[in-house]
């Protein structure tokens, strides 16, 4: 007892000379917020969640949208200056700001921000120079650590920030497909996808949750071409296999999925890529990340998105062996890229090049998922040996019942406006056939559907091309922004308004054309440094999108001082839009250019750049005529020219509307004696198209079903066309519009020979 005694009075001596404090409180260093921990968070939290933080940290509605307003719509600024005046307002004695926030971005579910909000502090060093642990982080490691392989405990670490940069980032969904802070959760708008397999009958429908169930030889494939056109949602599909794998569904075997975005990363290896993605205090190097991949390739599962968004050819396994390791490029694709574009090639560290991978010279043991367009799934299929080690499988976008499901999860609290919705894109075939499959239409049918009045409802009804609902698209963009600072429809200020946003998105067209043609989706902010006023503008209208953070951290794991937002278009369809509104202004303004980019750049590879050409002739009649002259010319045209040859020719005549462009191709055909088939393989467009035109067409068979447009417009080829002798009709279901055509203006038709197979079903829509 003496001795407790001695020490409780010693204690209490302390307390007296002031070197003891009662209650110390937090430790300051410690509990308060650095500068540079508010703007890191602030690059870190997606803009959808601004209004959650701001209204966790006591901030009214009104105060946020007005800082959001004076930051120029900037949400990483925005999120700054509301920390900044978070961290000045008054705060309990002795609170810890550091707890305090973490606790706030935990209520909102960004647990994982506060986390690394506690458990990885910036504490600036007594010198005033960078943090310890910003000095361990750009440390390079030592050769021993290099060489140790990664822990169990280290591997799960990685997983888990694989997960939280999905979480973020891939899924998420975007109400409205043109504003980057319109993300909503996966499952609150995610709707089933038709999947489709190759196999040697032709397709067959893959149920998703049949997807690992795949086997060649008895194996889960180890290489797979996901293919799909333009918005069919193949971003998508891979976003979905990160989801499932972050809930542990589909693919919780798989220690790590790694999801690769090929526009973003065409010049790195897959350990770079996989790095950027980690943590910055996690201390996996690039070598542990490749070597756990090459010792563990049946545990990884690798989905690269978008091969047709990036140049350069898929080097065939023999010609990539004679390359040397460290200098194996893809070579140039298109006349018109300046250099050979490297997917990443395999280093003197033994990292490994995306080409390799694709050619499965490296990980052949490792699942690899690839998407793209169809076009460029023709390199693989043409290489006898590389065709082999494909699975092809065909995302189809949504059938019926998940189209159906997709716009009652746009429209939640209306049923009736979802239900007109759905009834359009039914009773459309060139709508419900060729849009309504893909989800980035039917997000822009949503939005407009969302937002127009009844007389501009009444309007889109008409639509029937694709360059129309584009155009409907832009001008609705225009107009909305631009009612945004004047109200009255029709004035002069709103006229002078538009005919304002007109001139500054000329800059962006031009620089949308230089990038499709170089095959870059994703610009640097220098891109635009000549335009500055069009890229803000043309972000504010929703045509261009600019993420207020940094995507990845590659610039910074590389120790780039200089690292620029990525600036995109919302698909790549709008920057085809856009290319071809500037492509069609060349043929006045440069119309030498615009002939060597038809001649020698758009024709040559016309199936790749099929939307650009849509677009640019759908400008004006006497551009339509001109690219019309140029594609009929015989060195693109062969005589007896194939089916696809004639195909294309009608959809491009179709997307321009104009009747003498349809009059030139059904004269240079006539000499043709078509015989058209009509099967599930030709899209309503296609057919729309051949309504349209009116060719030479000798012989008509019909072997599918068809909605109202095509009923109509089948029946209008048998009534109109003067070559028409013979029709069959096998296995055909018609719309009662098909029927009735048929009975006011059958008399009119020269068929001399029909026959009609299983006319049953073909009664069965009466």
């Amino acid at each position: 007892m003496d001795g407790f005694c001695l020490l409780y009075l010693l204690l209490i001596l302390l307390m007296r000379s002031g070197d003891v404090e009662t209650n110390p409180g937090p430790n300051t260093a410690v509990s308060n917020v650095s500068d540079m921990e508010f703007l890191q968070l602030a690059q870190a939290i997606q803009p959808s969640y601004y209004n959650a933080v701001g209204t966790s940290l006591g901030f009214p509605y009104a105060q946020l949208e007005n800082i959001l307003f004076q930051k120029s719509n900037s949400h990483t600024n925005a999120f700054f200056d509301v920390f900044m005046k978070w961290n000045v307002k008054q705060q309990p004695p002795h609170s810890n700001k550091r707890q305090l926030l973490a606790d706030k971005l935990r209520e909102i579910d960004l647990g994982g921000l506060s986390d690394r909000l506690l458990n990885e502090p910036l504490i600036p060093n007594s010198t005033g120079g960078p943090s310890r642990l910003l000095e361990s982080q750009n440390k390079p490691p030592s050769a021993e650590s290099q060489n140790t392989p990664l822990s169990p405990e280290l591997v799960e670490r990685c997983a888990n920030d694989f997960k939280f940069k999905y979480r973020s980032t891939l899924c998420k969904i975007r109400a409205d497909p043109l504003k980057p802070s319109s993300l909503v959760g996966f499952e609150k708008l995610y709707a089933n996808l038709v999947l489709e397999e190759e196999d040697g009958t032709g397709k067959q429908i893959l149920d998703y949750n049949n997807f690992l169930d795949l086997k060649v030889n008895g194996e889960f494939p180890k290489r797979i071409m996901v293919q799909g056109e333009a918005g069919a949602g193949k971003t998508t599909f891979c976003a979905k296999i990160a989801w499932d794998w972050i809930e542990g569904m589909y693919f919780s075997h798989f220690v790590w999925v790694l999801i690769v975005p090929l526009r973003e990363f065409k010049q790195h290896t897959i350990g770079k890529i996989v790095k950027s993605y980690l943590a910055k205090n996690n201390p996996a190097t690039v070598s542990q990340i490749t070597e756990y991949i090459q010792s563990n390739p049946e545990r990884v599962f690798i989905a690269f998105d978008g091969l047709d968004e990036v140049s350069g050819e898929i080097m065939k396994p023999k010609s990539c062996e004679s390359q040397s390791t460290d200098q194996m490029q893809l070579q140039p694709s298109q006349p018109s890229v300046n250099s050979p574009e490297a997917y990443g090639s395999s280093s003197e560290t033994g990292d490994i090049g995306l080409v390799d991978i694709l050619c499965s010279d490296q990980l052949a043991s490792c699942p690899v998922l690839v998407t793209t367009r169809p076009w460029r799934a023709v390199e693989i299929r043409s290489d006898g040996d590389l065709m082999k080690l494909y699975t092809f499988i065909h995302v189809e976008g949504f059938n019926r019942e998940n189209l159906s499901a997709y716009i009652h999860k746009y429209f939640p609290k209306n049923e009736d406006k979802a239900n007109q919705l759905f009834q359009f894109t039914r009773e459309n075939d060139v709508i419900s056939e060729n849009m309504a499959h893909y989800p980035i239409y039917v997000a822009m049918l949503c939005l407009m559907w969302k937002e127009l009045g009844e007389q501009k409802l009444r309007e889109m009804k008409s639509l029937k091309t694709f360059s129309q609902i584009f155009k409907t698209m832009i001008a609705f963009l225009k107009e909305h922004y631009a009612q945004k600072e004047v109200k009255k429809v029709g004035s002069p200020s709103l006229l002078a308004s538009l005919k304002k946003i007109n001139e500054l998105l000329g800059p962006i067209a031009k620089q949308a054309l230089n990038g499709l043609l170089e095959n870059t989706l994703v610009f640097g902010e220098d891109d635009f440094k000549i335009c500055p006023e069009s890229k803000d503008t043309a972000c504010r209208v929703g045509i261009l999108s600019q993420e207020d953070r940094i995507t990845t951290s590659m610039d910074i794991h590389q120790g780039n001082s200089y690292v620029q937002l990525p600036v995109f278009f919302p698909h790549k369809l709008f920057q085809e839009y856009m290319a071809g509104v500037h492509l069609a202004s060349l043929y006045e303004s440069d119309h030498n250019e615009f002939n060597r980019l038809i001649e020698q750049v758009v024709l040559p590879w016309k199936e790749r750049f099929r939307y650009l050409l849509y677009f640019t002739v759908s400008q004006n009649k006497s551009i339509a005529t001109h690219v019309m002259k140029s594609m009929l010319q015989d060195k693109y045209m062969d005589r007896g020219a194939s089916h696809e040859q004639i195909d294309f020719i009608v959809d491009v005549a179709f997307e321009s509307q104009d009747p003498d462009v349809a009059a030139l191709v059904r004269d240079r055909v006539s000499s043709e004696e078509i015989k058209l088939t009509i099967n599930k393989n030709m899209t309503a467009h296609t057919v729309a198209g051949y309504a349209f035109v009116g060719p030479h067409v000798v012989q008509l068979c019909i072997q599918r079903d068809c909605g109202p447009t095509m009923s109509l417009d089948v029946a209008e080829m048998i009534c109109s066309m003067p070559s028409l002798k013979e029709v069959f009709l096998l296995d055909a279901a018609f719309h009662h519009c098909f029927f009735e055509t048929l009975a006011r203006t059958g008399k009119e038709s020269k068929v001399s020979k029909q026959f009609i197979h299983n006319f049953d079903i073909c009664l069965s829509l009466i």
